[in-house]
């Protein structure tokens, strides 16, 4: 009754992002993940402190980095009680579902000898961004391209793709000789998402899967009072609720805010989303409107389109002491003046990012306007937002988050109603809540059997109670 298969998370089960999983069937193992926390309070490398040449053995004594046998290398983890990659007879492989830094930081630390999948596209983003020094940590020169299906020693894997653009975005059902799971990553229903997760969600209810490990980020205390606004309780729906809008108006309205004002608009986004950079490419061209990116922007979308753009350099660079990229960029694409731009403020549409806030400070006699979308700082819980609203108000620039507005907020993440849709509709034998700040309402607001794992325990699935067991034997 009780599996051989083991299944043991080691983080990210209370926390935004930092899951890692690890499922084993005898000699073969499957790790979902390999992110670290989202915790902007604790920013240890924020560019006071420097990195160490035993970065790998600080970040285990300071839990940034999980403490697991056969994963590093055997000269990164001398002098630690740790069995290295080197010396491990397990097949190991590592899964990750897209290119957020929640789920993929410590991939680049992994030791050569453990595979890492991560999708093509993301390969190319996570290149150009260490190519600018917003990369990962990194040791590795290579990753594998993410298959549809793969058979790990003993463990089967089937991906599903919710998300072709950009990055790509992925989900896993995994099988063993005893146990069908599947671990969600992030939920979304946005755009194209949308129609892909119905088909997943239909494809895990027919293969009558034990154990769904999902995603909660949209229970969080401060989402959750947004998205409940105007309901008392939480029930499944795959529409958005009241109050929420989809990102089919999320880009309409602000394209309509785009096209209705007067003045010099700034903007930010993640620049790992390429899909973003296309939606203020269409913004602006439906506006008519010249979009000006800034250089590490433009060198990552350069590597990833083969296109080139408008430029606008940042007064951060030293003339004669150019990097490589740089110097890349500059024969790649079109610089743009910053005195045009002031000169001609309504024909522009110019990206700011937070480490070159200070170039606000020279738009302070235009009538500006300053559009955050899914750039850093994301909000008040961010120390780094008050500095960027301070710089805002001292340059007396309008801000708009294109997030909120009159008719309602956007969510990026599947909010919580919907996550109670998808647990319903995989109806899985065992729920497991991850990345879920508050996993007891998440379980218990969907009526499922459910199990709240502990970090660091090893657990088997007993087939007849439809429960985990510690594993005794572990």
């Amino acid at each position: 009754m009780k599996t051989k298969t083991k299944l043991t998370f080691y983080s990210g089960l209370e926390t935004i992002g930092g899951v890692v999983m690890e499922i084993r069937y005898q000699n073969s193992r499957v790790i979902m993940e390999i992110g670290s926390t989202f915790n902007p309070e604790f920013n240890l490398y924020d560019g006071n402190v420097n990195k160490r040449n035993s970065y790998i053995k600080d970040g285990i004594w300071l839990n940034s980095i999980p403490k697991i046998d056969g994963l590093y290398a055997k000269k990164d983890i001398k002098d630690l009680d740790l069995l290295s990659a080197e010396e491990s007879t397990i097949q190991t492989s590592i899964f990750i579902t897209h290119l957020h830094l929640d789920h993929m930081k410590n991939m680049g630390i992994i030791s050569g000898d453990v595979d890492v999948y991560l999708s093509k596209n993301a390969q190319i983003i996570e290149q150009a961004l260490e190519d600018v020094g917003d990369g990962v940590y990194s040791k590795r020169n290579y990753y594998l391209d993410i298959p549809e299906e793969i058979n790990i020693g003993d463990i089967y894997i089937k991906s599903f793709c919710l998300n072709p653009n950009s990055y790509q975005e992925y989900s896993f059902y995994i099988e063993t000789p005893d146990l069908k799971l599947h671990y969600t990553g992030d939920i979304s229903v946005n755009g194209i998402c949308g129609p892909n997760i119905i088909k997943e969600a239909q494809f895990l209810r027919e293969k009558e899967i034990d154990i769904l490990v999902c995603e909660g980020t949209s229970f969080l205390p401060s989402w959750l009072k947004k998205t409940t606004k105007y309901e008392k309780e939480i029930f499944p729906s795959y529409e958005p609720v009241k109050g929420v809008i989809t990102e089919e108006r999320l880009l309409e309205r602000t394209q309509q805010l785009i096209d209705s004002y007067n003045g010099l608009i700034l903007f930010n986004y993640y620049e790992r989303e390429m899909c973003h950079a296309q939606n203020w490419l269409n913004f602006a061209k439906n506006s008519g409107r010249t979009l000006v990116f800034e250089p590490k922007s433009a060198y990552i979308l350069n590597r990833f389109f083969n296109q080139g753009y408008k430029v606008m350099i940042p007064d951060t660079y030293k003339e004669n002491n150019y990097p490589q990229y740089l110097k890349q960029v500059i024969n790649e694409n079109t610089l743009v003046d910053k005195q045009e731009i002031m000169a001609n403020p309504n024909n522009y549409l110019v990206q700011n990012t937070y480490e070159n806030i200070l170039e606000l400070l020279d738009y302070r006699n235009i009538k500006t306007m300053y559009l955050h979308h899914s750039g850093e700082p994301l909000g008040n819980y961010d120390p780094q937002f008050k500095n960027l609203k301070m710089i805002l108000n001292k340059a007396n620039i309008t801000y708009q988050h294109i997030y909120e507005g009159e008719d309602g907020e956007f969510f990026s993440h599947a909010i919580a109603n919907q996550i109670l849709w998808y647990i319903n509709e995989v109806n899985a034998k065992l729920l497991i809540p991850s990345h879920c700040p508050q996993r007891r309402l998440l379980a218990e607001s969907s009526k499922a059997n459910y199990y709240l794992c502990k970090e660091n325990e090893t657990y088997v699935y007993n087939h007849h109670t439809k429960q985990l067991e510690v594993d005794n034997e572990n």
